[in-house]
């Protein structure tokens, strides 16, 4: 039966609100009006979309649900408990709304995806393909591991960030009250006394002036838009032409590199381990790595396949994939476990891209800082250096 969310008044006048299940949204109704509670607003909790659960929250959901699901439980009973969780009550709507969907014969995936904006490409992918194998226990507890493993990493790089992030809004700031307030101080000061100012204060000063104006300030605007949109566009670009770009960036590229690696090998040998056949578990792990142009390949891939190319042969066409899963593809063939040989990839790349994200953020802040000390000296110096030459004058 669906669920329904209601708003009442008990006959004392006090406030009660929760869920209730029932056939309608009359007979809902009525059932409460019986037990004293006078409705005041009442809708089924499918009507719409839940906020959603961040990928530390879904970690939870997944290991949850695998470790239920393996002690025997039917789904909707699953999801009924998972409701009450109290990680899992952020958004008291979602999971009852998933529960009625797969009461009403919807699968997993669909159901999640229906209810929770967010939820990657590749999470329902996964979900699907254990779906249709009889293993989703297996696949939640996969996931769980993933999204468990990726917000560790992500903890660790907001982590390392504070410090460099602190220091460069405390430079900025100490910047733009050199350029905004001393600099034009020093020039009205100095131009009285006859003063030429140098070079490098007459440029700072220019900037300074330029971006106090209407005009300047329209630009910083329109410039910041520009980085922010341009950026988007890049990162989510799915051509053939700019989606290889971000795989080719200094350090970065082989960060995202890794990680899409591990995402094939481990998504891929999670789906043989379920008994999916090869051509659609390699379209479902192209999915699962995020990449809708990696994806489009691994489509021609997989046509490959079922057309009987062998596995590695197809995957040395898939860029990025090309560099060494197809000596594990053979190696997996030749010994009869494709699968666990998959997995050791995954792991070999995941420990890639830890190594690779804890090489990138060692490398941001000194950068950062290096960049901010180069600001201040310039600063400095076009404050310092006008100073100094009419102390000179005046010491003549």
């Amino acid at each position: 039966m669906p669920t329904f969310r209601y708003q009442a008044y008990t006959e004392a006048g006090k406030a009660v609100k929760g869920r209730r299940e029932g056939p309608g949204l009359k007979a809902v109704r009525e059932t409460l009006l019986a037990e004293g509670l006078y409705v005041r607003s009442i809708q089924s909790v499918s009507s719409g979309r839940a906020r959603g659960f961040p990928p530390a929250v879904r970690a939870v959901f997944y290991r949850e649900l695998a470790a239920l699901l393996q002690a025997g439980l039917p789904l909707d009973r699953t999801l009924e408990l998972l409701a009450e969780h109290p990680e899992l009550a952020g958004d008291g709507d979602a999971l009852p709304a998933v529960r009625d969907r797969v009461r009403e014969g919807g699968n997993l995936s669909d159901a999640l995806n229906a209810q929770l904006p967010g939820l990657r490409e590749e999470e329902t992918a996964v979900l699907a393909a254990g779906e249709a194998a009889g293993t989703l226990g297996r696949v939640a507890e996969e996931l769980a591991d993933t999204l468990e493993i990726e917000a560790e990493l992500q903890d660790q790089a907001r982590t390392a960030l504070v410090y460099p992030a602190v220091i460069t809004l405390l430079a900025l700031v100490v910047l733009a009250v050199m350029v905004g307030v001393f600099l034009p101080t020093y020039e009205d000061m100095l131009g009285g006394v006859g003063q030429d100012l140098p070079g490098i204060t007459h440029v700072l000063l220019g900037a300074s002036r330029f971006l106090r104006s209407p005009q300047g300030l329209i630009l910083m605007v329109l410039l910041m838009a520009g980085v922010v949109v341009g950026g988007k566009t890049f990162w989510n670009a799915s051509s053939d032409k700019w989606a290889p770009a971000r795989f080719r960036l200094p350090v970065v590229g082989a960060v995202l590199a890794s990680r899409v690696r591990a995402r094939f090998a481990r998504t891929l040998a999670l789906l043989l381990e379920g008994g999916v056949a090869l051509p659609e578990a390699v379209i479902s792990a192209g999915r699962a790595t995020g990449s809708e142009w990696l994806s489009r390949k691994c489509n021609a891939a997989s046509e490959e396949i079922a057309q009987g190319s062998r596995v590695a042969d197809a995957m040395t066409r898939v860029p990025i994939l090309q560099q060494d899963l197809p000596g594990w593809i053979r190696a997996g063939e030749a010994s009869g476990d494709l699968a666990d040989l998959l997995r050791h990839a995954a792991v070999g790349h995941e420990r890639s891209w830890r190594r690779g994200l804890d090489r990138m953020l060692a490398l941001l802040e000194p950068l950062l800082i290096i960049a901010v000390g180069i600001l201040i000296l310039l600063v400095s110096l076009a404050v310092m250096l006008p100073m100094l030459r009419m102390n000179q004058v005046l010491g003549g």
